[in-house]
């Protein structure tokens, strides 16, 4: 444990001139002034422990500073493995009486040396007259201050005044004074100027009545890399044990696309268990510190000639879920409607129709969609509609919407249907940004550069969705990421780097398409997962906003 010192030259390595007498007649001065004092010191320990706020599991190697509330000392120490940290340190005052210094308490000056103001810092522990008076090491007064004071932390600033040179400063109160050295480097204060500021309260404190006596307070700050930092104020010689979120319980996670409810179709999953199969399930949610779900209604292509029906069962579905585990899950359609469930505790459920052949070519169906909850549409599927071409259609580059297509995103927007353009074909993107007024997502995609698939997306395009405001969500599906059909944790990261240089990390999101695909990236199995991605990031350089 080291203390902080502020910069300057070491106090050895300076010579000091005092006009007008020797040195060694300020040393003698000195010890004639110190003779008959005597130096009362008190070991005071401050302990704790850092737990993590979420498990409450002990967090190690976590930086615990102790600062002292009136603006003096500095110090850290660090968590053991347990969690636990312990800092004692010793506080020196001197007086000229036989009575015990329990009415005030003198700090350290900080910075010191100094130049060319530095704070002193005191605690009054009874209300009555203090002094504060500074001197050189001749003894000469340089400036003093007195005022009645009330108990509390108190500062009051040095601003340079005679030659540079070791200077005193003592504080006063009813026949109890305590002293401390204090280094200016430079001279200055010509004509009066420098000298002692106004006395500042830091803090008030109250009387502890079991022991007699006032306490001193000091603020702990804890933290560590991938959590976000706490303090608290504790009085000296108590216990401060603090909670730490980490960066990814305090940030609000939002995943894109996640096709779990195919999964209770007919099956009896429920999403309020924790299983040990498929991808997502509340309690994983839970764990994993999401927030808010896109999840996607998406009828096989081969029900197609029931693909509306079918879809309006699968929101019937979603909806019973929701009943059975209103405590915990909740579905928005509107932006506030996020923030309100969010603020009640609860994890947000957004609905997401994959795959536009489910309205069967007409505007009726889209408008009866949107209004049973469908708040988002992927426009296709991995096959083309009669009115849109998919990404996997020979045809992607060079054929787009139909008319029919270009009312269905007029109509999208008209309803604040988020528009949704993975599996969509590239020049039917095309189309859609030119009819379109609102930013589009792409919801589960990666980087064409990285992985040519059909179901990545080119630079060009990821700037048009990126220039229009919308977002790209990077998947985790192992077979979109890499040629070889094996992806981790590190594979993810890189098609979010690629993003992140090519347009900036506003328009990147996570669309990690669990339940929809067998198997997931390595490290990134469930839903329960989402936080080891971020303390990748953090890890890979990106900062917690």
């Amino acid at each position: 444990m080291n203390r902080l010192a502020a910069p300057g030259p070491s106090i050895r390595a300076r010579r000091f001139h005092v006009a007008g007498a020797p040195l060694v007649l300020a040393a003698a001065l000195f010890v004639s002034m110190f003779v008959s004092t005597r130096v009362h010191a008190e070991d005071v320990t401050i302990s704790g422990s850092v737990r993590d706020a979420k498990t409450r599991a002990p967090v190690a190697g976590a930086i615990v500073e102790i600062s002292d509330t009136t603006g003096g000392d500095r110090d850290s120490v660090s968590s053991d493995a347990n969690g636990l940290w312990s800092f004692t340190f010793k506080t020196s005052l001197v007086d000229g009486t036989s009575a015990a210094p329990d009415r005030v308490d003198l700090r350290q000056n900080y910075p010191n040396p100094f130049n060319p103001s530095t704070v002193i810092g005191f605690t009054v522990r009874t209300a009555g007259r203090m002094r504060i008076a500074v001197h050189n090491s001749l003894g000469q007064l340089l400036d003093e201050k007195a005022a009645f004071l009330t108990p509390g932390g108190y500062t009051i600033r040095w601003s340079t005044r005679g030659p540079a040179g070791m200077l005193f400063y003592s504080i006063e109160a009813n026949g109890i004074r305590a002293t401390r050295k204090m280094v200016q480097l430079d001279g200055g204060g010509g004509g009066g100027g420098g000298g002692l500021g106004d006395f500042a309260l830091s803090h008030s404190i109250s009387t502890l009545h079991s022991l007699g006596k006032v306490s001193g307070a000091h603020r702990i700050t804890a933290k560590r890399w991938d959590y976000e930092p706490d303090s608290v104020t504790v009085a000296d010689g108590t216990t401060a044990d603090i909670f730490l979120h980490t960066v990814h319980d305090q940030a609000f996670v939002i995943d894109l696309h996640n096709d779990v409810l195919e999964k209770i179709m007919g099956s009896g999953y429920e999403l309020g268990l924790r299983h040990t199969v498929n991808h997502t399930d509340i309690p994983r949610l839970r764990e994993g510190g999401v927030d808010a779900q896109l999840f996607s209604v998406y009828v096989p292509q081969e029900h197609y000639p029931d693909a509306y029906a079918e879809s309006r069962r699968i929101i019937l579905a979603f909806e019973d879920q929701v009943a059975r585990n209103s405590g915990d899950l909740g579905e928005a359609r509107k932006p506030d409607e996020i923030a309100g469930l969010n603020g009640q505790g609860k994890i947000t459920g957004v609905l997401l129709l994959e795959g536009g052949y489910a309205i069967e070519n007409s505007l009726e169906n889209l408008k009866a969609l949107e209004a049973a909850g469908v708040s988002a549409m992927t426009i296709t599927w991995n096959d083309s509609t009669p009115w849109a071409v998919s990404a996997g259609d020979s045809r992607s580059e060079t054929v787009g919407f139909s008319n029919f297509g270009k009312d269905v995103i007029r109509t999208m927007d008209s309803l604040s249907i988020v528009i949704d353009v993975s599996h969509t074909g590239i020049k039917t993107i095309e189309d859609i940004l030119a009819v379109t007024r609102n930013p589009i997502i792409a919801s589960h995609s990666g980087v064409w550069s990285l992985r040519h698939h059909t179901r990545n997306l080119t630079d060009s395009q990821i700037v048009s969705i990126a220039r229009r405001g919308g977002v790209i969500g990077v998947v985790f599906y192992p077979s979109f990421l890499s040629y070889d059909n094996h992806a981790d944790i590190q594979t993810v990261i890189q098609h979010i780097d690629y993003i992140v240089r090519l347009v900036g990390v506003d328009y990147v999101a996570l669309g990690s398409d669990f339940d929809g695909m067998n198997p997931p990236a390595r490290g990134l199995e469930d839903v329960s997962k989402f936080p080891a991605l971020t303390l990748a990031l953090l890890q890979h350089g990106y900062a917690h906003a």
